[in-house]
C-alpha cells in the first residue's frame, strides 16, 4: 500500500526532509527515495535545492545538516560534536566562578558541560535550559528557570515570559554560546527568540563570557547575538586557528585558549 507521502508536493516533500535532518542529522538517498515513494534521482534533485538555500550539506549517498545555517541541528547531534573541546572550555569556565556566584546559563550544549562542572558548587544558577536544570536537579545550587514555552528542538524557554523573568535579575556571571562567529559580526545565533534571551542575559550580568569552541569561528548563522567588544572574555580551545588568535591580539579582544584532552 503506498504511503501518504507519495501524494506530497515537492516543496512539501523538501519541507519533510529539512525536518529530518535537523532531527537526524543525516540521511540516505536511498532510505528516503523509498520513504517518499519518489526516485533517488529526484531525492538528489531535492538535496541539490535545499543545499542551494543552506539547509544541508550534500555526501556521498547522502546529506548531512548544515552548521552554516539558519536551520538548526538537532540538539542530540550537537551534544556528540567537538566534545572533548566544550568539557575543556567548561572546566576553565568553572574556574572564574567563585562559591557564592550568582550566574546565567543559556541553552547550549558547551553551558550543559559547564553545569556538570558546577553540580556541587553553592551557586545561584538561572537558566532557560531544560537540561540545564536537570542535570542540576540533585545540586547545592539554587535553580532558577525562566519559563516561557519550550523550544523542543534545542530543550530551551523563549518568548516573553522567558525575557520578563531574566530582566528581574542581575547576576555576576553569564555565560552564553553562538553558533557563528566573525570580527565584523560578532557572535550569531540562528533563532530569534532564542537569541533575544542570550541579549537579555548579557545585560542582567557583570561579567560577560562567551563559550565558543574552535568549529564555530568564521561559521555564520542567521542572527547576531553582539559584537565580539561587548563581552569581556572569550574562551575557545587550543585548535582555534593561528589566523584567528592573531586576530583577537590585533583587535584586542581578550581571549583565553584551553588545552584539550584528546
Amino acid at each position: 500500500m503506498a504511503s501518504d507521502t507519495t501524494r506530497l508536493l515537492p516543496s512539501e516533500r523538501q519541507q519533510r526532509i529539512k525536518q529530518l535532518v535537523l532531527t537526524q542529522g543525516s540521511l540516505r538517498v536511498t532510505e528516503l527515495a523509498e520513504q517518499f515513494g519518489v526516485s533517488e534521482m529526484t531525492i538528489r534533485r531535492d538535496f541539490e535545492l535545499l543545499e542551494e538555500a543552506g539547509h544541508l550539506e550534500r555526501t556521498f549517498g547522502g546529506a548531512v545538516a548544515s552548521e552554516q545555517t539558519a536551520f538548526e541541528t538537532s540538539y542530540t547531534v550537537r551534544l556528540s560534536k567537538h566534545k572533548a573541546e566544550k568539557i575543556a572550555i567548561a572546566s576553565y569556565a568553572a574556574s572564574l566562578i567563585q562559591d557564592g556566584d550568582s550566574i546565567a546559563l543559556d541553552a547550549s550544549t558547551t553551558c550543559l558541560a559547564l553545569a556538570r562542572e558546577l553540580s556541587k558548587r553553592p551557586l545561584t544558577i538561572i537558566t532557560n535550559s531544560l537540561d540545564c536544570a536537570i542535570e542540576l536537579r540533585s545540586s547545592s545550587a539554587k535553580i532558577l528557570l525562566t519559563g516561557g514555552y519550550l523550544r523542543q528542538v534545542s530543550g530551551s524557554f523563549a518568548g516573553p515570559l522567558a525575557l520578563k523573568a531574566l530582566q528581574e535579575f542581575r547576576v555576576d556571571h553569564c555565560f552564553i554560546s553562538a553558533k557563528g562567529v566573525s570580527l565584523e559580526d560578532g557572535l550569531m545565533d540562528s533563532d530569534p527568540d532564542e537569541v533575544e534571551v542570550k541579549r537579555t542575559m548579557l545585560t542582567a550580568a557583570a561579567q560577560k563570557t562567551a563559550l565558543v569552541d574552535s568549529s564555530k569561528f568564521d561559521k555564520r548563522a542567521l542572527v547576531r547575538i553582539c559584537g565580539i567588544t561587548e563581552v569581556d572574555l572569550m574562551v575557545s580551545d587550543e585548535y582555534l586557528s593561528p589566523d584567528w588568535q592573531n586576530k583577537l591580539k590585533s583587535a584586542q579582544i581578550p581571549h583565553h585558549l584551553v588545552e584539550v584532552n584528546a
